[in-house]
């Protein structure tokens, strides 16, 4: 019964933490379902595996158990990589990197524990009483219960606040070098393990400590690795944000030209009036001429007074961005509920001038049926934004997985020379106020809709 309890606890301490783990360093929106059923399953599937394996040992007893256990333990991570690949939409490779740091972790507290119980055994002649097929020794789980209680809180720490930030701004598409020398240092990392493992069973302590020196220089390297892979990361968002401020100057310089433009329409447009009131006026049609005059002014009035939200910001956007529309022919349908946000101007520039910019231009190609849909609003502390509109098609990179229908702004292509940067511009500006943006294309309807989520408490 003793054996049984500690091969239970010693499982479950060793295998549900890294479990757990994998999936902290993403926000809820990437989940498939909701976080609170996933992390119950979760606890629940390794309660059951920890219960599990205490019987297959004891059926092996007289056979090799150690083969036994690490056949169950190579399993159980199997599945559970397998269910954090389904459960979590998010790209592989970051997805990849995650579960690879979390193996960094179990690794070391794997040979932690080991070197001290070689060390007890070669140099202090300390032995646990315990059954043939146990797997963990009285000493093994209380050198697990320690090393976790030391190592699980700075892992914890790690992963809920540098991992998380960088796995957010990590753009996997332009380090194809740095994950090439990853995944050699990880094969290396993993060949390195089973050295260790192996010296474990044949080889004195002292030579035991000799591998395991080596493989602690090699754990300093991938961390080193990371860094230096968090590092560009940081680089390549700053260029982001350079960008967007260029992006925001160019979205400021054609509202300019845009401006212009009305201007110079309006103008032509008031001649136009002119020329009829004056025709009017000649021919004495004094109440034809009362009822142009009074049309005019209800249109002129309701065009510039229209009040969409009270956010000036977001309102200004709209107010111009739907006479755009409105003057190419397309229905706009608008309801817009949001004051005052904890948003830069210039990051609601990048959102909605963007999408509003994207979704008139797709309209324009339609030949009918020309139509954009927006919502605003706040649920639960975020800003949610869904703008739909006509559109006839669009380029797609199939090598973007699609999730519920929507897809991340890189797989959707540009049919414009050296521009296409507006959706991601979408994305990166969610993502800095941790949130999302997701985008749709339904061919059978001929619809694309944006969908984004802003965090309005987090401060920037």
């Amino acid at each position: 019964m003793t054996a049984f309890i500690q091969n239970s606890i010693g499982f479950f301490i060793q295998f549900f933490p890294c479990a757990l783990m994998i999936f902290l360093p993403f926000s809820r929106e990437d989940y498939r379902f909701r976080p609170v059923p996933i992390f119950v399953c979760l606890t629940l599937a390794s309660a059951a595996l920890s219960l599990t394996l205490p019987f297959l040992l004891h059926n092996a007893a007289g056979g090799n158990t150690a083969f036994v256990s690490n056949i169950f333990m190579f399993s159980a991570i199997l599945l559970t990589l397998a269910a954090y690949i389904w459960l979590v939409r998010e790209s592989l490779t970051k997805k990849i990197m995650v579960f690879i740091v979390v193996v960094f972790y179990a690794a070391l507290q794997y040979y932690i524990v080991n070197s001290v119980l070689v060390f007890l055994s070669g140099v202090l002649h300390v032995y646990s009483e315990y059954a043939e097929w146990s797997l963990y020794s009285s000493y093994g789980l209380m050198l697990y219960v320690l090393t976790t209680a030391v190592l699980l809180p700075i892992m914890l720490t790690f992963v809920m606040r540098m991992l998380r930030e960088y796995i957010n701004k990590l753009d996997t598409r332009n380090m194809n070098r740095e994950f090439f020398i990853l995944a050699l240092s990880t094969a290396i990392f993993f060949v390195m393990i089973i050295c260790v493992d192996f010296s474990y069973y044949y080889f004195e302590y002292k030579q035991y400590l000799i591998i395991l020196t080596l493989f602690l220089v090699l754990l300093l390297y991938q961390i080193l690795v990371y860094w230096l892979i968090f590092r560009e990361s940081v680089r390549i968002e700053n260029d982001n944000e350079h960008r967007r401020a260029m992006e925001i100057k160019q979205l400021q310089y054609e509202k300019i030209v845009g401006d212009m433009e009305s201007t110079r329409r309006m103008r032509h447009d008031m001649r136009h009036h002119y020329n009829s009131l004056n025709d009017m006026l000649e021919r004495g049609k004094l109440d034809e001429m009362k009822n142009y005059l009074s049309n005019l002014i209800d249109t002129t009035v309701k065009r510039d007074s229209e009040i969409y939200c009270k956010n000036m910001t977001v309102n200004g956007i709209l107010q111009y961005y739907i006479g755009l529309a409105r003057d190419e022919g397309i229905k706009c349908d608008v309801r817009a509920k949001c004051g005052e946000l904890n948003i830069e101007p210039a990051d609601l520039t990048v959102l909605f001038a963007n999408s509003l910019e994207n979704a008139i231009r797709a309209c324009k190609k339609c030949p009918e049926n020309r139509r954009i849909s927006i919502k605003i609003g706040t649920v639960q502390g975020s800003l949610a934004i869904e703008i739909s509109n006509s559109c006839v098609g669009v380029r797609l990179n199939r090598r973007f997985q699609n999730e519920d229908g929507f897809s991340p702004a890189e797989a959707f292509l540009s049919d414009r020379a050296n521009v296409g940067h507006g959706l991601k511009s979408i994305a990166y500006t969610a993502q800095k106020y941790g949130g999302s943006a997701k985008f749709r294309f339904n061919a059978e309807k001929e619809i694309f809709t944006t969908r984004i989520r802003i965090n309005i408490n987090v401060k920037i």
